[in-house]
This record gives C-alpha cells, structure tokens and sequence, in this order.
C-alpha cells in the first residue's frame, strides 16, 4: 500500500549545499541512458560523502535544480550534503546556496528505497497538476530513518509558489 504524507514547511534561512552535478531530464531518467542511477553508484562507491569537510551532519541531500522550465526541461541533479561553508570544495564537486523558499515535504512510507523514492515521485508528479510548484530547488532528504536501504523512508522537499 503506498502512504506518503504531505505537510507544508518554510525555510527561513539559506542553506549551503557540496555535491557532485549532472544534469539530465525526466525523458533521460526513464530511458537505459539514465544517470540518476550512475550518480548514486558513483557517490557511495566513491565515498564521496567523506570527500565532504564541513558537513553539518550525516544527512545525504539529492538535489534538483537548475530547472530549464518544468518537469519536461532539463535540470541539474547533485547528491552531497548541508555544509557550514564553502571554503573547501572537493574536485569534482560544486557547492549551491539552496535559497529560503515554501515546501510541500512528502513523506514516504518505510520500505526498498528505491521503490519508495519512485511512488513518491510518481505521487507528486500526479500532485502538481493541481497544485503550483516553484521548480526552483527541490531535494530529497536521506537521514537515519533512511540507513537500511530495505526499509527506508525518505522526505522529498518540493518548492512551491
């Protein structure tokens, strides 16, 4: 059964962001040529975490950004981590001030990350063509209640106007 809660939230502060960037689109993402599933696998096999100095806590962001328009445009897609500063940078990553802005958080149920990640995605897909998204910055949240990749739930924060 897919359960996935909706509360809203606003981010007064700007947070500070380091991760590794590609950019792709949803048309991409649904193909073989995906790399949102090369991302990960090139973070944890990388250990790109660790590469990170000045993290605030062990929480992993995915984050969505740079939006050419729309869920049908390009974007910029990066996995890292909230920084105190971004005074040292690890080659190959880039850092991204994530600017104080409204979300709707969605909430997974607990389950396959993976599985969990794709409903929530496909939930708010079919949300948005009611309701009014910012396609500013958007980020999916990977904390403890997210450490067994079979039994995970994940908070996906999606900016709205």
């Amino acid at each position: 059964m897919t359960t996935i809660t909706e509360k809203v939230f606003i981010k007064n502060e700007p947070m500070f962001f380091i991760g590794d960037f590609v950019t792709t689109t949803n048309q991409i993402e649904m193909s073989e040529k995906a790399l949102i599933p090369k991302q990960w696998e090139k973070f944890y096999s990388n250990q790109l975490a660790n590469q990170i100095q000045s993290k605030k806590n062990a929480t992993i962001l995915a984050l969505y950004t740079n939006y050419e328009t729309d869920e049908n445009g390009s974007y910029s897609f990066a996995i890292g981590a909230e920084v105190s500063n971004i005074e040292q940078i690890p080659d190959g990553m880039k850092s991204y001030s994530i600017e104080p802005n409204q979300y709707i958080v969605f909430t997974t149920r607990k389950g396959p990350v993976q599985e969990v990640v794709v409903e929530a995605w496909q939930h708010i897909w079919e949300w948005s063509k009611t309701n009014k998204r910012a396609f500013t910055t958007d980020f999916e949240l990977y904390d403890e209640r997210s450490i067994d990749p079979n039994n995970s739930q994940v908070d996906i924060y999606i900016s709205i106007k």
